[in-house]
């Protein structure tokens, strides 16, 4: 199945929603706003300002990806709209200021990625003059995951996906998704924690599985390091030669992605 990298362009804007802040990137620039989870006026006035500042025609397309919640997948065949807020139970508490969306990926996936987003957020965009397109950025990385590609030499493959202050794991065998999960980590250990706690879970043997990073950001060098202390099988999948710095975009592998 080929790569289909659909990075932000000449004439798009995406921003990117963080717990703590969010990003406007677009094709040369991003740039971050500090922001309170609590304080949705804040992300309503910023992005008044944004446009006011920017001449309309200087945007054709616009999208929103949404990191500040991890999400939950739902085969396609199983899913029921109306039990949104069901499948969201088993995961996560849904507080009364969210509102439930997901993203359908199609083709090989067949999944259903469940979220939630702050029902401000929604407000704010709706009273802009533009179609913002909205999707969740685990939507990207599985997308990304099966588009790559089962290996020939290894029976599973652990992908890893460092943002800041957390990681996401998602374990492969051949063309299905057999495990996914976000993790908080703040240092090694605690990322190595969470590693070997996956890989005893499936019990996956050191010639059975080739872990990968998505991205090699130079903040999370250490990670890579102490990976590399414990596996031989390490690669990377670098889309770039220079990523933003932590500063800018908390997930800098995902930060040219428009939708």
């Amino acid at each position: 199945m080929p790569i289909k990298n659909n990075f932000i362009g000449p004439k798009d804007l995406s921003i990117h929603y963080f717990m703590n802040g969010f990003s406007f990137c677009t094709h040369t620039k991003i740039d971050f706003v500090l922001s309170s989870p609590n304080d949705l006026s804040n992300f309503k006035n910023t992005l008044d300002e944004y446009f006011d500042y920017y001449p309309k025609a200087s945007f054709a397309s616009f999208s929103v990806l949404f990191f500040q919640s991890p999400s939950t997948f739902v085969p396609q065949q199983f899913f029921e709209e109306s039990q949104t807020e069901q499948y969201l139970k088993l995961f996560k508490k849904t507080k009364e200021t969210d509102h439930v969306v997901f993203d359908t990926l199609e083709g090989e996936s067949n999944q259903v990625n469940l979220y939630t987003i702050p029902k401000g957020i929604k407000e704010a965009l709706a009273q802009t003059d533009f179609h913002f397109k909205t999707s969740h950025y685990n939507t990207l990385l599985y997308k990304k995951i099966i588009a790559l590609g089962s290996s020939n030499h290894f029976d599973h493959q652990v992908y890893i996906h460092i943002q800041n202050a957390a990681m996401d794991v998602f374990l492969r065998n051949k063309n299905q998704i057999l495990f996914h999960n976000r993790f908080p980590v703040k240092n090694e250990d605690e990322f190595l924690y969470y590693l070997f706690f996956v890989v005893e879970q499936f019990d996956l043997k050191t010639e059975e599985f080739e872990l990968i990073f998505l991205g090699k950001i130079p903040e999370f060098e250490n990670f890579y390091k102490a990976a590399n202390l414990y596996h031989n099988n390490c690669t990377y999948i670098t889309e770039k030669e220079h990523y933003p710095k932590i500063s800018l975009h908390h997930a800098p592998f995902l930060a040219s992605y428009f939708y």
